[in-house]
């Protein structure tokens, strides 16, 4: 039975990729090799996206723009302060689905970026998030992808994950998840920050 475990996002990734709702909830499947992931075409030539579907759990990451983000989270009522810090990083919408037989499990906080440099970058977690937001009195948030949990064959699940790296930095995300307590290991290589547009 297919479920998503975090029904919200869906219209959280709809309102910012412009996509249906119904179809931000179904996850690409087209195969994409371990090491280079595919540009899927997701929103728009606007919004990027990159996949791999090599694996049991598939990753789907959505570019989008820190203008996007301080309007989502604007139109969210979260306070100014709040807005201006989550703006202020590299967010990507993020898709993920457990396509295999058995339960799957993973922790954000074991995920790294790797930019052109070589260097490591952890991400910023929900459980982070909440900690930096509370001084501005906010406790709960539906938006991020909830930083550990187990998927259910069939399962996937959407929200934002952040890093603090520049806008439009390069980047490799190194992903892991447990699979009958086995810990697995993916790459998914290419997606770029968003940047706000020009003028």
């Amino acid at each position: 039975m297919r479920r998503n475990v975090s029904i919200g996002t869906s219209f959280l990734l709809a309102a910012l990729c412009g996509l249906p709702a119904a179809r931000a909830a179904t996850p690409a499947s087209a195969s994409a090799p371990d090491q280079a992931s595919t540009p899927a075409a997701a929103a728009s030539a606007a919004q990027p996206s990159w996949a791999n579907h090599r694996h049991a759990f598939t990753v789907r990451l959505i570019q989008l723009s820190p203008e996007g983000v301080r309007g989502f989270y604007e139109n969210m009522g979260y306070p100014q302060v709040a807005v201006a810090a989550i703006a202020r990083v590299c967010v990507f919408g993020t898709s993920i689905h457990n396509r295999g037989k058995v339960p799957i499990s993973y922790d954000v906080a074991d995920w790294r970026a790797v930019t052109s440099d070589g260097r490591q970058h952890v991400l910023i977690t929900k459980t982070n998030w909440l900690a930096r937001w509370k001084p501005d009195g906010i406790s709960s948030d539906w938006s991020i992808l909830p930083a550990q949990q187990t998927l259910q064959p069939g399962d996937w699940a959407q929200g934002f994950t952040t890093l603090d790296v520049p806008r439009g930095t390069r980047l490799t995300l190194h992903y892991s998840w447990r699979e009958h307590g086995t810990l697995h290991h993916a790459r998914l290589a290419g997606p770029q920050c968003g940047s706000d547009a020009q003028p």
